[in-house]
C-alpha cells in the first residue's frame, strides 16, 4: 500500500455546539495550534464527566496525531503520542459503537495513524535503528490489523490489503535480524498462511518447516513443508530431503532401513533417499543387530547396497555415488582373491570352486570399469581441488590402472598410469 497523510476535515457544527470546551478546541484546530488544541484537550478530559464522552476521544485521537506530525518532533515523541492516539481511537469506538465521527472522516485518522508509523519506521530503518523500525512497524501492523479487523476503508477506494505483505516482510527481517526468533515465527506464519509464493517469501517456509521438524510436530510440519513443495517445486529435493530427516528421526537398524524401503516408494526420484539408504545398509551390516542374520539376508542385503548406488547414480549422476560403486567392486575383487587364496585341496570340486572365484575377481573388477570412469571424468571437470577431491581422484585411478591391468588392456592401463602423474601434481 503506499504510504501517504491523508486530509482530514475535524469536526462538524453539530458536534462542536456541544460544549463551549470544544469549541475552543475546534479554534485552536482551525488556527493550527495543535499544541494548544492538545494543552485544551486534555483539561477537558481529565473532567471525569468529559471523560465518559466519547467524542473526546475522538478529537484526542485526531489532535495526537497531527502534533505527531510536527517534523520538530523526534522520533520517540512522534510515536508516543501516535500511540496514544490510537488508544483513544478505539475507545471512542468502544464509547459509542455508531462511531459518527470516524465514519464522517471516513477514518482518514485511523489511516494517518497507519502511514505515521510506517514512515517513521522507513526512517529508522534507513539509519539503521533497527530495534526502532521494528516496533514502529509493528506498530503500524497493528493499526492495520484494528481495521481488517472491523471492515474499516479510508477515503475514496483507499483501503488496508487483506495481507499487507510488505509491512509483514519488513517486520520478519528486522525480527531476524534482532534475533527476535519467535517473533519472526508470527511473521513468517502470517506469510506463509496467506498462500504466498513470491520468490523471497521462501525463507519464511523453510523456517517453519525447520522448527516444527526441530519440534518433531507432525502436523504442523507436514502443513508447511506441503506449501513449500507447491510455492517452490524447483527445490523439490530439499524438501524432500526434510520429510526424510523427519521420518527417519530416532530410528535404527530394521525400523531405519523398513523406513527407508517406504521412502524410496515415496521419493522414487530423490537422489539423497537412494544413496543414504544404501550407505545405512552398509553400516548396519558392521552392527550387532546384523549378526543375528543369516547368510541368504546377509547376501541379500549387499546385493541392496548395490541396486540402491545404482539408482542413485541414475537419478543423479556425481563423482560420489559412482566412486561408492566403482570402490565397492574393487573391494569385492580383494575378497574374491582373499577366498580363493585360501582353497588349497585338490580336489576336483575345490579345484571347480577356486576357478570360479578367479572368473568372478575379473568380472568383479571389470564391473568397476564405467563407474570410475565416469567419477574420473566428473572429477577432472573440477576447476578447484580440495584434498577429498585429490584422494577421490587418486581411488578412481587406482582402481582403473588395476582394472585395465588385470584384463590385460595395456594401453589403457598406460594411460591411466601417465594421468595417476598428473594427479599427484594438482
Amino acid at each position: 500500500m503506499k504510504k501517504y497523510l491523508l486530509a482530514v476535515v475535524f469536526f462538524t457544527a453539530s458536534y462542536v455546539a456541544q460544549s463551549q470546551d470544544l469549541k475552543s478546541i475546534s479554534i485552536n484546530v482551525a488556527l493550527k495550534k495543535f499544541d494548544d488544541a492538545k494543552s485544551d484537550l486534555d483539561k477537558f478530559l481529565a473532567v471525569e464527566k468529559n471523560a465518559a464522552k466519547p467524542e473526546g476521544w475522538y478529537y484526542k485521537a485526531y489532535i495526537y496525531n497531527m502534533v505527531a506530525r510536527d517534523s520538530k518532533k523526534t522520533v520517540a515523541e512522534s510515536k508516543s503520542l501516535n500511540d496514544e492516539a490510537f488508544a483513544a481511537l478505539k475507545k471512542y469506538a468502544q464509547i459509542d459503537a455508531k462511531v459518527p465521527l470516524t465514519k464522517e472522516e471516513n477514518n482518514s485518522t485511523l489511516f494517518n495513524l497507519y502511514y505515521s508509523y510506517y514512515d517513521m519506521g522507513v526512517k529508522m530503518y534507513n539509519e539503521k535503528k533497527y530495534p526502532e523500525s521494528f516496533d514502529l512497524f509493528r506498530n503500524s501492523l497493528e493499526v492495520h490489523d484494528y481495521g481488517i479487523a472491523n471492515s474499516l476503508s479510508g477515503p475514496g477506494t483507499i483501503k488496508f490489503s487483506v495481507h499487507d505483505t510488505d509491512l509483514v516482510w519488513n517486520l520478519a527481517v528486522l525480527a531476524n535480524e534482532l534475533k527476535k526468533k519467535d517473533d519472526a515465527v508470527i511473521y513468517y506464519k502470517k506469510i506463509a498462511d496467506a498462500n504466498l509464493g513470491d520468490e523471497k517469501y521462501a525463507t519464511a517456509y523453510d523456517e517453519l518447516v525447520q522448527k516444527y521438524k526441530r519440534e518433531k510436530n507432525a502436523e504442523l510440519f507436514k502443513k508447511y513443508v506441503t506449501a513449500a513443495k507447491k510455492y517452490y517445486p524447483v527445490d523439490l529435493p530439499y524438501w524432500e530431503n526434510k520429510e526424510t530427516e523427519f521420518a527417519l528421526a530416532g530410528l535404527e537398524n530394521d525400523a531405519l532401513l523398513n523406513k527407508y524401503e517406504e521412502l524410496i516408494t515415496t521419493f522414487p526420484n530423490n537422489y539423497l533417499v537412494f544413496y543414504n539408504y544404501a550407505v545405512e545398509v552398509d553400516k548396519f551390516l558392521g552392527t550387532d543387530a546384523a549378526k543375528s542374520k543369516d547368510a541368504a539376508a546377509v547376501a541379500a542385503y549387499r546385493t541392496k547396497i548395490e541396486d540402491l548406488f545404482k539408482k542413485a547414480v541414475l537419478i543423479k549422476p556425481n563423482i560420489e555415488g559412482n566412486l561408492q560403486l566403482a570402490n565397492l567392486y574393487y573391494s569385492k575383487t580383494y575378497e574374491l582373491q582373499e577366498r580363493a587364496a585360501k582353497i588349497k585341496g585338490t580336489k576336483p570340486a575345490e579345484i571347480k570352486v577356486k576357478n570360479e572365484l578367479t572368473a568372478s575377481v575379473k568380472t568383479t573388477m571389470n564391473q568397476a570399469i564405467p563407474f570410475a570412469e565416469d567419477a574420473v571424468k566428473l572429477l577432472a571437470e573440477l576447476k578447484d581441488y580440495k584434498f577429498t577431491d585429490k584422494a577421490n581422484y587418486k581411488l578412481a585411478l587406482e582402481i582403473l590402472s588395476n582394472a585395465y591391468k588385470m584384463n590385460g588392456n595395456t594401453a589403457k592401463h598406460a594411460e591411466i598410469e601417465k594421468r595417476r602423474v598428473e594427479v599427484e601434481k594438482l
